[in-house]
């Protein structure tokens, strides 16, 4: 054993019983050893000896050590050095970061931040996570088992029964917190050339483990649905249905966002609201002849404003929106409102949407939970309380759109889809369409139909 690359101390031979660090190989002034399946480094740092574990094989290792020595070399402060931080202050800088740095949408931030607090809430149950570093995949495994073991109400309802919580929401947990432990490492929060404790979990089958059917409505349910509409109602699930638009996409569309000449309407972000469109690129759509009277209907006249009013708005022929002019009108008073909002003390995005909420809600903007709300309402009506998401409507879009036969990226640019992948998680293929595909593809094929024919014959 090198004895200078040792603790002060240390004399290579381990408490009796107990294996000995074996030495596996010298790179520059850092000395690789191994005790049972796990490597060390051992060097010296100002004087000061220096051992440091090392996660992983080893190449994981030499990686280690070929970075140190460098480092040493160089006379910088070894790569080893991290800085100690609890869960909580990790967990609290990285929802600052996606707030103030990425700049991502409110919601976005509400839904990073709740799905961290249950880690959060975790690590003060359990011992032994004193700081982030000390999490590990068994910290993770253990994570898993407790929030299976959670109960809470169905889409936050105060009242109503308590259910475990579903594969795909512990999924999307596991997934925001694998996102914010590799930005603790990027900020040295975490031991170098450590694998991220989540990175090791497979979540996408964790996501899918449950078993549950697609949340779907067959052609009969469809039409039970819509003839249960009401006149505010048909509207508003029609071009959901139709277009298979986000909730937050139809309660912030604006009469300029519709050009009637062109036969054309847009979705794009309203930075002016604090809110944007998910993947944040502008996307085109076409008026249908048949929904150009129906967008017509809904607008009534108006120069701005939104296109679906509110219930209360509709049937109160309020016409607030009718002081504006123009859409620049508009955003310039939504961008003084914030202003002031932030001249009375609100310190971040959060509290001054709230601020200008009251407003919104005065020109008729419809709240994102009423839609749900109508859409629940609905289901329960024609049969099927247990479709709760007017966002089923969206899956029912790519599903029926490539049933006949829609090419899959001409699916998700409608949708506005970053990756086709996410078009094919929310198409769910029925059997009718599968049995039409398979009777297409062997009537199609040279060899199997005329081993279909003689079969039969």
């Amino acid at each position: 054993m090198a004895q200078e690359h040792l603790p002060k101390g240390h004399t290579g031979q381990t408490e009796k019983g107990h294996t000995r660090d074996a030495k596996v190989e010298r790179l520059g002034n850092v000395t690789i050893y191994k005790r049972g399946r796990t490597y060390y480094l051992y060097y010296r740092e100002k004087g000061r000896s220096i051992r440091q574990r090392v996660e992983g094989n080893l190449n994981s290792a030499r990686a280690a050590a070929s970075g140190s020595n460098q480092s040493l070399e160089e006379d910088r402060p070894s790569p080893f050095g991290y800085t100690h931080v609890g869960v909580d202050r990790l967990v609290e800088e990285y929802v600052d970061h996606a707030e103030k740095v990425q700049r991502l949408a409110v919601r976005t931030v509400d839904r990073y931040r709740a799905a961290l607090s249950h880690f959060t809430e975790f690590s003060r149950t359990r011992g032994g996570i004193s700081t982030a570093a000390h999490v590990d995949q068994g910290t993770v495994e253990d994570f898993i088992k407790w929030m299976r073991a959670l109960t809470r109400t169905r889409n936050g309802s105060q009242k109503g029964p308590q259910r475990p919580y579903r594969a795909g929401g512990i999924a999307f947990i596991l997934s925001t917190c694998r996102t914010a432990f590799n930005w603790a490492r990027k900020r040295h929060y975490l031991p170098p050339y450590a694998e991220n404790p989540f990175g090791t979990v497979q979540i996408d089958k964790i996501g899918r483990d449950d078993g549950r059917k697609p949340e779907m409505l067959s052609v009969e349910e469809q039409q039970a649905f819509f003839k249960a509409c009401d006149e505010w109602q048909k509207p508003v699930f029609f071009m959901l249905a139709a277009y298979g638009l986000r909730v937050g996409e139809l309660t912030h569309l604006l009469v300029s966002d519709v050009n009637f000449e062109e036969g054309v309407f847009h979705i794009r972000s309203k930075p002016e609201m604090f809110w944007n469109v998910k993947t944040r690129d502008e996307r085109a759509l076409p008026i249908l002849p048949e929904i150009k009277e129906m967008l017509l209907r809904c607008v009534d006249g108006r120069k701005e404003g939104f296109i679906f009013l509110n219930r209360e708005s509709v049937e109160g022929k309020q016409r607030e929106m009718e002081r504006f002019v123009s859409a620049q009108a508009f955003s310039n008073h939504l961008r003084e409102m914030a202003d002031q909002a932030r001249t009375e003390g609100a310190l971040n995005e959060k509290e001054v949407m709230r601020k200008m909420l009251p407003f919104l809600r005065g020109m008729g903007q419809i709240p994102e939970k009423r839609i749900r709300q109508e859409f629940m309402k609905l289901t329960k009506k024609i049969g099927r309380p247990d479709l709760t998401k007017a966002h089923s409507l969206r899956h029912l879009f790519s599903t029926r759109a490539q049933e006949q036969g829609m090419n899959p990226i001409l699916v998700q640019s409608i949708l506005g889809h970053a990756s086709l992948d996410m078009t094919q998680r929310y198409t769910h293929f029925g059997m009718e369409a599968k049995r039409q595909a398979v009777s297409r593809m062997l009537k199609a094929d040279p060899v199997l139909s005329v081993v279909v024919r003689k079969s039969a014959s």
